[in-house]
């Protein structure tokens, strides 16, 4: 089976093609296929979150993430590591990205990458080579040591956060709507200001709206 890398980052320029030319400078494999960048918006772990999870729903068993999302002032520790559900390996940064992938999906293996030391762009100088060491099969446990689950960032995300926003404005949030039926107005605060909004079990119906998500958090919400 071909083995899928995905680079999840606000890494939206060029900056993707140099990690796409490392992975490829690195790998001759036809097995290895790099997907399309999913961009994230810049330095948002939360938004990080809500996208890990989704592809990591959406994407084949042992498929590799490499999150390339920091907005910490200090140098994280980077992790690496396995998922018990469906083997997906991960990479990124210490900051709380990994909160809802091993909350939903469990730790098999996790380590800490041995430290190269700083790089100004170290998602092509350590990240990408790193990756490519995973999808040509080299152990985890030789590209780092042991790393204590407890010292894992975590981040709290309470009800109602919008943690995505589409090229169409929709929005998803945290939560659930129960009891909704068609027509009925609510309310949606952004930053203390109200907006006005209807429930529809169709998005195209009706201009501002609330209905329920595809996606396997939150709910999606059109605030044009």
């Amino acid at each position: 089976m071909k083995k899928r890398i995905v680079f999840i980052t606000d890494c939206a320029d060029v900056a993707y093609n140099e990690l796409r030319g490392v992975i490829l400078d690195n790998i001759k494999s036809d097995e290895i296929i790099i997907e399309p960048v999913v961009l994230v918006a810049p330095f948002s772990i939360i938004n990080g979150n809500f996208v890990l999870r989704l592809m990591a729903e959406a994407y084949p068993e042992s498929t590799i993430f490499s999150v390339i999302l920091n907005p910490s002032k200090e140098r994280p520790a980077r992790l690496i590591g396995k998922t018990k559900k469906k083997g997906i390996y991960f990479m990124g940064a210490n900051t709380g990205v990994f909160t809802w992938l091993f909350r939903d999906f469990g730790i098999e293996e996790l380590y800490e990458l041995n430290d190269p030391g700083f790089f100004p762009f170290g998602g092509k100088y350590v990240h990408a080579p790193a990756v490519a060491q995973i999808a040509t099969g080299k152990p985890l446990k030789d590209m780092g040591h042991p790393f204590d689950i407890e010292k894992v960032v975590k981040i709290d995300i309470t009800g109602g956060v919008i943690v995505h926003i589409d090229n169409f404005g929709l929005m998803k949030f945290t939560g659930e709507l129960r009891g909704l039926k068609e027509g009925d107005k609510l309310e949606v605060n952004i930053n203390g200001k109200i907006l006005k909004a209807v429930y529809a079990e169709r998005m195209m119906s009706r201009e501002t709206y609330i209905l329920p998500s595809s996606a396997p958090l939150g709910e999606l919400v059109d605030l044009a």
